[in-house]
């Protein structure tokens, strides 16, 4: 199995990436071999975590040089091997060999939110055509596509899919508005997230604390007019937020990076946002940042042992979902929405565009008043979400018995 425009230098992607891997080896029912063509800067913890499961993959680097991207281009246009560098080589290599080519959970790597690198990953996918492979979309979110010029592209991307599964209801809307009403479209299918296909269980804690887990995002508010003003709005939410959540009891805050080993970690803007959380909590609760380079199970060990968790990122409203925990939600970008709306959750969510303090407090006072009802929610989506995440790997293994 090929997987390709696999991102990574995120304990999101990872945890997607596991799910995935483990998913299909359940699938599978036998041993599968992967490799996997990643854009990570520092794949050191994805090889870790692969071989601590035991899986068996190949890596391959996304990231060319441009000689040898233009080498491998050539090769593409006139199929003469001799022409290919040697990343090219080995790439060219697997998709000769792979029974399917998968394009990785994530994103939304197809739209016009990261259109400045959406073009490599349809080169990518325009491979499998050109091998005659068969390919499957895995649970990736899509969209917006509003700007027109890419939208060919995108649809002939589509096409070359034999099955594509998107992992909530808005990017599934956004692929069928691309195509409207034309002879040539696709089937869209939804399911969810891949890394609700494993299920983490809780860190070890004092029990006589109760634990807030955070997840914020340092968002640059581009195109506003007073960005340094929203960020600083947002930050006081979320603190205020986590000072509803810790009331009239003792408590302990844990602050959660999501990136690593890069110039993008966010490990520096939750130490500056801790300060912020201190204050309003006062020093009779513990506030500390996570360590950065903790793997990805044991911070899912960490969302997994909360009593609350604030999810200003994607995945870790995923892990709290996935373990049942009461969350407060604050997407910016459509694929928290969309999940927290399939799991029946939409009361929990505030989206970045609209966060105040008192609307953020207000819904974390609900969550609090109201945690017996949302974990016993939580917890009913979480297994009804497996269930549903585990039948993308299904349609790959069933795509490959098809082919084979």
């Amino acid at each position: 199995m090929l997987v390709v425009n696999q991102h990574g230098d995120n304990r999101g992607d990872e945890a997607a990436l596991h799910g995935m891997l483990s998913g299909i080896c359940r699938a599978n029912g036998g041993p599968v071999r992967f490799t996997i063509i990643h854009q990570f800067a520092d794949d050191r913890s994805a090889r870790e975590l692969a071989a601590s499961a035991g899986f068996d993959v190949e890596w391959i680097s996304l990231k060319l040089s441009p000689i040898e991207g233009l080498r491998l281009v050539l090769h593409l246009v006139t199929r003469i091997s001799a022409v290919l560098g040697r990343v090219g080589a080995v790439t060219i290599a697997a998709y000769r060999s792979a029974d399917v080519v998968v394009s990785a959970p994530g994103g939304p790597y197809f739209g016009d939110i990261y259109i400045g690198h959406e073009p490599v990953h349809w080169l990518y996918v325009w491979m499998a055509r050109v091998h005659r492979k068969p390919a499957v979309l895995y649970a990736t979110s899509a969209g917006p596509f509003a700007r027109a010029w890419a939208n060919p592209f995108r649809r002939h991307t589509y096409r070359c899919f034999d099955a594509v599964i998107v992992r909530e209801e808005i990017s599934a809307a956004h692929i069928r508005a691309l195509f409207g009403t034309r002879r040539r479209n696709v089937e869209v299918r939804v399911t969810v997230d891949s890394a609700l296909q494993v299920s983490v269980p809780p860190a070890q804690r004092d029990r006589a604390l109760r634990r807030v887990v955070v997840s914020a995002i340092d968002w640059k508010y581009e195109g506003d007019s007073s960005p340094d003003a929203r960020r600083a709005n947002y930050d006081a939410a979320v603190a205020a937020a986590i000072g509803e959540l810790c009331a009239g009891a003792a408590c302990e805050v844990v602050l959660v990076p999501q990136l690593h080993g890069t110039a993008h970690r966010d490990a520096p803007y939750l130490e500056r946002l801790a300060g912020r959380v201190r204050d309003v909590v006062g020093n009779d609760v513990t506030v500390s940042v996570f360590d950065e380079s903790r793997e990805m199970l044991a911070q899912r060990a960490l969302f997994a042992s909360a009593d609350f968790v604030v999810a200003g990122r994607y995945h870790p409203a995923v892990f709290a979902l996935s373990a049942g925990v009461p969350q407060v939600c604050i997407p910016y970008e459509h694929k928290a929405t969309g999940v927290l709306q399939l799991a029946g959750l939409s009361d929990l969510v505030v989206p970045i565009a609209d966060v105040t303090a008192d609307r953020l407090v207000a819904v974390a006072r609900h969550v609090r008043d109201q945690a017996d009802d949302v974990r016993a929610r939580s917890q009913r989506a979480a297994g009804e979400l497996a269930a549903l995440s585990s039948r993308t790997s299904q349609a790959v293994v069933d795509l490959i018995d098809g082919a084979l």
